[in-house]
């Protein structure tokens, strides 16, 4: 039960933060592992990487504001990834 409320916990988080990306980026990110402080977020590219790591500070705030308890998000590349 724990592992589905984590899931179920991602996807909703990744609703969240892709509400706040550029149209072009929003298929680019997918939800990665959620732990009890932090999450992990799967792109496509450097290039999303380095756009998404600027706005890690607006995200977690979105985040935090919408009752998620997550302290960091990191962010990893996936090529090929869905």
């Amino acid at each position: 039960a724990a592992l589905y409320e984590r899931v179920k916990e991602s996807e909703r988080l990744l609703a969240l933060v892709r509400r706040q990306l550029p149209e072009p980026m929003r298929q680019r990110v997918w939800s990665g592992p959620l732990t009890d402080t932090d999450w992990c977020l799967l792109v496509d590219s450097a290039s999303v990487s380095t756009k998404l790591r600027q706005m890690l500070p607006h995200l977690l705030s979105t985040l935090n504001k919408n009752g998620a308890k997550v302290n960091a998000i990191r962010i990893k590349v996936q090529h090929g990834q869905r």
